[in-house]
């Protein structure tokens, strides 16, 4: 399981979801034409693996759902992964796989996956990455013991040495990149923080810092518009209040929050953002909500409950189906479930690796 804060033990942050899946920023489909090969037209999934027991590994499933390579990178390139796959990330031809306990993102082409590069110099305790103007971007919480050494280590995306680093608030985690602008959500790491930054990668400086709800853990942009879920601080965080999550609206082009939806009890929690066809879904307390863009109320039912789920660790919405990650005992292979909105399984099947969090579509 993925390193948390100094307030939680490792058992608390799965109950948190924040081995949610990476944004729509970090499932790209590009618009070019697809070469044929190994692993064109069809999903990845990032097993995390056990917290320190080296056994990441990412399984490719074809899109009819017939077939499953388990630990492709391995089979590939005649070697491990690394240790707690944090995140994968698509530009045109390469998937760049942060590696959180390694301290390393391995880059390899998303249609063989055979092995480009290996970046290690200057992360620590990587968690996401996007790319933007020929250069990589990775946040890093840092130190567990030093709150105020998180940062976004920078690499050329050609050769892929080290240019720099911007110092951030505590806990930087998602990051995207829209109209030349990058967006970090400031959800903590180690503690709590509230905060959206901006950030010019022209400059490389914080240009904006927006104070939203408490452990923003996933951020979409949609028509304009900048859209934050955030978690809230869960009551058996020792020493802190308990608030409750929500959901913000900020208009780009001010910088402005149009809406803020705050759920109703200090004991609502939710994650797994998602838009899809200018729908948001979510999830809170093992069911999935949805609701309209223009809406200014949150739902009060839910689409269904997720009753087969043992351990709800990984969640993406792709072409009208809910895919998750079930966990189990979080050490051994983890299982897929793909739903329609009706609730009903449409596929079901091993992960092929431990701790499914996150799925990525090679279309």
């Amino acid at each position: 399981m993925k390193r948390i804060s100094k307030l939680l033990t490792m058992a608390i942050l799965s109950g948190f979801f924040l081995n949610s899946c990476s944004s729509d920023d970090d499932v790209v489909d590009p618009e070019i034409e697809q070469p044929e090969s190994t692993y064109a037209d069809g999903l990845f999934v990032l097993n995390e693996g056990g917290f320190g027991n080296n056994n990441s590994s990412i399984s490719y499933i074809d899109n009819d759902f017939s077939d499953l390579e388990s630990d492709i990178f391995s089979t590939v390139n005649g070697s491990s992964l690394g240790d707690t796959g944090q995140s994968l990330t698509f530009d045109d031809n390469y998937a760049y796989i942060v590696m959180n306990v390694s301290n390393i993102v391995q880059i390899v082409d998303r249609y063989t996956f055979e092995h480009i590069h290996t970046i290690e110099e200057g992360l620590s305790n990587p968690r996401y990455l996007t790319l933007v103007d020929e250069k990589i971007y990775v946040t890093n919480w840092g130190d567990a013991s030093n709150d105020t050494d998180d940062y976004i280590a920078i690499y050329n995306a050609s050769t892929y040495e080290s240019t720099g680093t911007i110092s951030v608030g505590e806990g930087p985690e998602k990051i995207i990149n829209d109209n030349n602008k990058l967006y970090v959500a400031l959800q903590g790491g180690y503690n709590y923080n509230d905060k959206i930054v901006i950030i010019d990668p022209i400059s490389n400086i914080v240009e904006v810092s927006i104070e939203i709800g408490d452990a923003p853990n996933s951020i979409e942009i949609s028509d304009g518009f900048l859209w934050v879920m955030s978690g809230g601080v869960p009551g058996y965080a020792q020493g802190v209040g308990e608030t409750a999550g929500s959901i913000s609206k900020i208009d780009l082009s001010n910088n402005e929050i149009t809406e803020e939806l705050i759920f109703p009890n200090t004991t609502d929690h939710p994650s797994n953002f998602e838009i899809e066809d200018d729908t948001i879904y979510y999830t809170l307390n093992g069911s999935v909500y949805s609701m309209e863009e223009s809406a200014t109320e949150l739902p009060e039912e839910s689409l269904f409950t997720f009753t087969d789920i043992t351990s709800f660790y990984g969640f993406e919405i792709e072409d009208g189906y809910l895919y998750t990650g079930d966990a189990g005992d979080y050490s051994s292979n983890g299982v897929v479930r793909i739903y329609n909105f009706e609730g009903e399984i449409i596929s079901q099947f091993d992960s092929g690796g431990v701790s499914p969090n996150g799925f990525y579509f090679n279309d």
